[in-house]
């Protein structure tokens, strides 16, 4: 059941470009390459075409996804359901002539997570993941997430090949325990790589709460430079100060101040450059570990 085009590749550039005008669907725009080469015309149906599967069986099925089911759960029920035809449109349903199946296939489990990202998440997996964020963040978009944006206090798109994507995420909750935590008292900072298959570094700054236990204040996700080999390498004081700056600026605006008096950090001098450019009179500790 991999997907397979039907015809064979004749190199043949005919095709129709149809523009319609999004609303009333009139169409604005008709353009294309009119003929065929021999080839395509003497082409014939070599493979079946894929039947696709009906849509109450991935609504069942994403129903037991939202519950918890397992894969294996959902196959066991899908059985069950074919067998005592309690889907949709089986008690008319004829396998030899419909062109739609009610047997989920190894094949379906990704259109399965698809539809359950974007019914759960808002998610579209079959777009780069810089558009669904992108998206998310514009309140112009249909698809803006409010509560989001909320928690996100910079955030900067790669719009050219010299440019990062930044994003920098507190919620409300980070907010309140960076300057009860860490305001006039110690701050953690580093940073991890490989959190995801793009190239991509994290920073998270934490406090400790009452109870000694690492309490997370702010995270600081950021793209590496264009062209960057090892992800580990793609930054420097310059955007740790940038955003760290950015950081301040926003609890400076929300509480009036913010000055931890003390950091803990490893060795590396990238961050502790940029933690005293932005708080001058910071006291740097170095972790035992």
């Amino acid at each position: 059941w991999q997907q397979k085009v039907p015809y064979p590749h004749t190199r043949c550039l005919g095709h129709v470009e149809v523009t319609e005008c999004v609303g009333d669907g009139s169409i604005i725009r008709i353009a294309g390459f009119w003929e065929h080469n021999k080839g395509c015309k003497k082409a014939t149906l070599e493979r079946i075409p894929a039947i696709p599967l009906h849509e109450h069986v991935y609504e069942v099925a994403l129903e037991q996804l939202e519950n918890g089911a397992s894969l294996t759960g959902i196959q066991e029920k899908n059985q069950q359901m074919y067998d005592a035809k309690l889907y949709c449109g089986m008690k008319t349903w004829n396998p030899q002539t419909a062109n739609t199946r009610y047997l989920l296939l190894p094949s379906d489990n990704v259109t399965l997570y698809r539809k359950l990202n974007c019914r759960t998440l808002n998610l579209d997996t079959t777009i780069l993941p810089e558009y669904n964020i992108d998206s998310w963040m514009d309140p112009k978009s249909r698809d803006h997430n409010a509560a989001l944006a909320e928690a996100v206090f910079h955030y900067s798109a790669r719009t050219d090949v010299n440019e990062r994507f930044k994003i920098c995420i507190s919620t409300k909750e980070m907010d309140d325990a960076a300057y009860k935590y860490a305001h006039h008292s110690q701050l953690i900072f580093d940073g991890t790589f490989g959190v995801c298959s793009s190239r991509l570094l994290l920073f998270i700054a934490m406090a400790v709460d009452e109870d000694r236990k690492g309490v997370p204040i702010a995270l600081f996700l950021f793209s590496a430079p264009t062209g960057n080999r090892a992800t580990q390498a793609g930054y420097n004081t310059e955007i740790l100060r940038e955003l760290l700056s950015y950081w301040k600026e926003h609890l400076v605006r929300k509480y009036g101040t913010f000055e931890p008096y003390t950091c803990i950090t490893d060795t590396d001098t990238k961050e502790r450059g940029a933690l005293v450019q932005v708080w001058p009179k910071i006291i740097l500790l170095i972790c035992r570990f």
